[in-house]
C-alpha cells in the first residue's frame, strides 16, 4: 500500500468538499429535530387521548359516531 497513490484534490476543491458536507449534515440535524418534534407530539397526543378515554370524555351521544373504543383502537 506504500506505493499506491491517494490523489489529494486542490485546496479550494477540498474547501467547497467541505462547505457541502456541512451544509448536508446541517439539513440532516435539522430533519432528525423535527421528526424528533413530531414523534414527542403524537406521544402527547396519545396519552391526552388514553387520559380522555379513560374520563369519559371521548365521543358523544351520537349513535352514528363510532364508539371510543373504535378511535382508540385506530389512534394505538
Amino acid at each position: 500500500m506504500a506505493n499506491m497513490a491517494v490523489p489529494i484534490p486542490e485546496e479550494d476543491e477540498q474547501r467547497e468538499i467541505v462547505r457541502l458536507l456541512s451544509t448536508i449534515f446541517s439539513k440532516e440535524q435539522q430533519a432528525k429535530e423535527a421528526a424528533e418534534a413530531v414523534l414527542s407530539q403524537i406521544d402527547t397526543m396519545k396519552k391526552a387521548i388514553l387520559a380522555r378515554a379513560f374520563r369519559g370524555e371521548l365521543g358523544t351521544n351520537d349513535p352514528a359516531e363510532e364508539s371510543a373504543a373504535q378511535l382508540l383502537k385506530t389512534v394505538l
